[in-house]
């Protein structure tokens, strides 16, 4: 009986544990690991050339300016804004990990006290919502199809 108590005591604290961890994301890692690394995208480059046009004297002003580029936070956030039919301003989006090619974040309504969590993939350089909710995702798919790097699984695909 001694034993059996024991025993019991131990699954129960074991099972603790393990709900414990994965409510605070804990997770145990060998040191002989490797870091991850951050995908940089591809930037286009433009190299100058000689012009026979006069300089601009130093009292003028430049005739055009740069085009404004649109971060990745307003593109995903326009992304599920458009797939659900929602005003973009009624949407609070928080990216927590973002490679340039792959996005984790979470996503509320204004008028609403709790949201859940997204999982986005840029596909032929746009935006893809691969998952989003609360529930539990398709893990084998974002590993084999979208090629989700493990870090932004952690917690999610353990």
């Amino acid at each position: 009986m001694k034993y059996l108590l024991f025993a019991l005591g131990f699954v129960v604290t074991f099972v603790a544990g393990v709900l414990f961890a994965q409510k605070y994301n804990l997770k145990i890692e060998s040191k002989n690991r490797p870091s991850p690394t951050s995908i940089i995208p591809n930037q286009e480059t433009s190299v100058p050339t000689a012009t026979t046009e006069p300089l601009p004297s130093p009292t003028s002003t430049p005739s055009t300016s740069p085009t404004p580029t649109i971060d990745d936070n307003t593109l995903i956030k326009n992304t599920l804004a458009q797939k659900h039919g929602w005003n973009p301003e009624d949407i609070i989006v928080t990216i927590s990990k973002n490679d340039g090619n792959f996005a984790r974040g979470s996503i509320k309504e204004k008028s609403e006290v709790s949201g859940g969590m997204f999982l986005a993939a840029k596909i032929a350089g746009q935006w893809e919502i691969v998952f989003e909710g609360n529930g539990i995702p398709n893990c084998n798919q974002l590993k084999t199809v979208y090629l989700f790097p493990a870090s932004f699984l952690t917690g999610i695909c353990d």
